[in-house]
């Protein structure tokens, strides 16, 4: 089940201060190593919306602890049978849990230079994007996709983006709201997200 949590931007310390009981000492000790407010923010975030998914699809409601495999991919500490993932970017965040593994990628719509593109697109990809009036909803769209698939298997930015085509994006999905572009890896087709808000984070997790 693929969760969201929108306008991430308009929370402040205050959310951080609330949330710090929920978190693990694990997470606690990652955000602290943040230098900005919005990513300390989002790291909180994410972690209360696995909390919150396991929750709701699983009945765990235990702070959890991850381990780490291939590339430092995360999994959950004595869940061998439950996949997840998160992502954030400047004003949502995405939490993807799933049996079998999984992965998301949630991007604001922002401006993408031709030339940065040429750093994740094909050839054929970047000839497409190079005849559009506006190629930055193309670009956007295409990096949520190929970021998505690179975390399937934890390589990420190990990946060289440019070999990842459309022909390798069969169970990738996609959406689009007028903020973001939101990936995720689905074995069963496209999903209808659960948006949730802060309140609810906190009246399931107290």
């Amino acid at each position: 089940m693929l969760y969201i949590l929108e306008n991430t931007d308009k929370l402040g310390a205050d959310f951080l201060d609330e949330a710090l009981h929920l978190l693990s000492l694990q997470r606690i000790r990652k955000i602290d190593r943040l230098r900005n407010l919005s990513d300390r923010i989002s790291g909180a975030a994410v972690y209360l919306m696995l909390r919150y998914a396991l929750k709701k699809e699983y009945g765990i409601n235990d702070i959890v602890v991850f381990d780490f495999g291939q590339h430092c991919k995360p999994f959950l500490s004595g869940q061998s049978g439950i996949h997840f993932n998160l992502s954030h970017c400047c004003n949502s965040c995405s939490c993807i849990v799933s049996d079998s593994e999984t992965a998301t990628d949630i991007s604001d719509i922002r401006h993408i230079s031709l030339r940065t593109a040429k750093y994740f697109c094909s050839s054929d990809e970047l000839d497409h994007a190079s005849v559009l009036e506006d190629p930055t909803d193309e670009l956007v769209r295409l990096w949520t996709r190929k970021e998505c698939l690179s975390k399937l298997d934890g390589s990420g930015l190990y990946t060289d983006f440019k070999t990842l085509t459309k022909d390798k994006m069969g169970n990738i999905c996609t959406l689009r709201t007028n903020n973001y572009y939101c990936s995720y890896y689905s074995t069963t087709g496209e999903q209808t997200p659960r948006i949730i808000t802060v309140a609810e984070l906190f009246e399931a997790l107290k």
